[in-house]
């Protein structure tokens, strides 16, 4: 944790190489919030605002203290810290969740086997009691990328904020505490509406536990966001603030925001080879638009993520009571971080930076079995900072390198494409394996040894209903 602090302590001071985020949207708004309050720049800020309102609530107060430090609100190398500053604290929060999140997994593996096989945790890093090797994979993982890193503590992007919520929620409902899991999925979407990806998995963990898991859930979550309108309600901000959700689905109708993805591509050919720029509203037949056909795929492939969980963990009525096991959290892990890459793949409108999640989440399974997954995460992680390093370069000389390259872009799009196909695969060999398991002697199923062997986890061990 402490190298991955130093690392984002070097890079907070440094302001935008080019005029990118930092200096057109931040810097701006937060200098009007601290001296004119988080309504007031919903209502009359410029550029306009389509944020929800938690970042913003942390920036206006944020630049209420940098105008007592600076009256004149002039650039100084403490402003851009300060706007960096609660996504770097949730890059380490990140880093300390996987990190305890692996040490449970591999203290309970030790706890229940003192022989593990080659391809347990901790066969390849050095096994000791406590799984630490792992752990600190886990969170090195994450701490050390240079991609997540690079957007928080240099691009100064609010992608790491939400996707602690997100982790944060995950492990609520695997500790089947589905009040906290409701509160902090809520957290998410007050500050981004991407986080919403994480919900169809979410509400099939409360499912799996019970229907009563399934309303406690969904209350706390309702309870969060009125609680988070609120006060945009009192002000006269509420409508803006609204405006910030649901215009930010066709505010930029682009096939591709710089994420390259297979929509890229198409986007690529229409432009530089037919000529004319073709956007996502583009219709395809009757109503039905480019947007459509892109979250209809997506809807698919979340289907398809799900599916696998539950052909995966049947019998449900055997397995309730003990759920969840130490490899029953690995796949939750590992389909948090498929729908997050599938997101990010399938969806029209998306931005570079919108995977980063699927980085956090995939750690946890690279990290416990670094001999099956190691190779492919390293791998995405190289493409995805080739892509943010193409959008937001450090220097001028990292551009032209990039333009000496033909087709860049498009190979790295294709890059991305071949990877989530792999990593696609991955997940759902998983399933295929466990699906062979033997059965025992009574009919049902062994404990689904999804991702790989665990040992079923004792009841209790996770903690009990909220």
């Amino acid at each position: 944790m402490a190298v991955g602090l130093v690392l984002r302590l070097v890079l907070m001071p440094l302001p935008d190489p080019f005029d990118a985020d930092l200096t057109t949207f931040w810097l701006p708004w937060m200098n009007f919030a601290g001296q004119h309050g988080l309504a007031q720049l919903y209502l009359h800020g410029e550029p306009l605002v389509n944020y929800p309102p938690f970042y913003l609530a942390l920036l206006s107060n944020l630049g209420k203290l940098y105008g007592l430090l600076v009256p004149g609100f002039d650039y100084t190398p403490l402003q851009s810290v300060l706007i960096k500053l609660p996504a770097v604290i949730a890059d380490l929060a990140l880093g300390a969740m996987l990190y305890f999140a692996a040490l449970r997994i591999t203290s309970d593996k030790t706890a229940n086997s003192s022989e593990p096989s080659a391809d347990e945790p901790g066969s390849r890093l050095g096994t000791n009691p406590a799984g630490s090797s792992a752990a600190l994979l886990a969170a090195g993982l994450w701490l050390l990328n240079p991609a997540a890193f690079y957007v928080s503590a240099y691009w100064a992007q609010v992608d790491a904020i939400h996707t602690m919520w997100m982790m944060a929620a995950l492990l609520a409902a695997l500790g089947r505490r589905w009040g906290w899991s409701g509160l902090l999925v809520g957290l998410a979407l007050l500050t981004k509406l991407q986080a919403a990806i994480i919900l169809p998995l979410l509400l099939f963990l409360a499912w799996w536990q019970s229907w009563r898991a399934v309303g406690r859930w969904i209350a706390t979550l309702a309870g969060m966001l009125l609680a988070g309108l609120l006060t945009p309600a009192i002000t006269g901000a509420l409508r803006p603030v609204i405006f910030a959700y649901i215009g930010s689905v066709g505010f930029y109708p682009a096939l591709s925001l710089n994420a390259y993805n297979p929509w890229f591509v198409l986007q690529f050919i229409s432009t530089e080879v037919m000529g004319s720029t073709l956007r996502d509203t583009a219709r395809v037949m009757g109503p039905i638009t480019l947007r459509w056909v892109g979250l209809a795929v997506l809807a698919g492939y979340t289907l398809v993520v799900l599916w696998t969980l539950l052909r995966r963990w049947q019998p449900r009525s055997a397995d309730r009571l003990r759920w969840p096991s130490a490899s029953q959290r690995l796949d939750a892990f590992f389909a948090a971080g498929m729908l997050v890459f599938g997101f990010f793949m399938l969806a029209t409108e998306m931005h570079e930076r919108y995977v980063l999640p699927a980085l956090a989440f995939l750690a946890l399974p690279v990290a416990l079995y670094p001999r099956r997954y190691l190779l492919p995460y390293l791998l995405l992680v190289g493409a995805i900072l080739l892509n943010l390093l193409r959008v937001l370069p450090f220097a001028p000389i990292a551009f032209y390198a990039f333009e000496r390259i033909p087709g860049d872009r498009v190979l790295i799009a294709l890059a991305n494409t071949a990877l989530f196909v792999w990593w696609t695969l991955l997940y759902l060999r998983a399933a295929d394996v466990s699906r062979r398991l033997p059965k025992s002697p009574a009919g049902s199923s062994n404990q689904m040894e999804s991702v790989v062997t665990t040992p079923v986890a004792r009841p209790g061990d996770f903690g009990s209903v909220d």
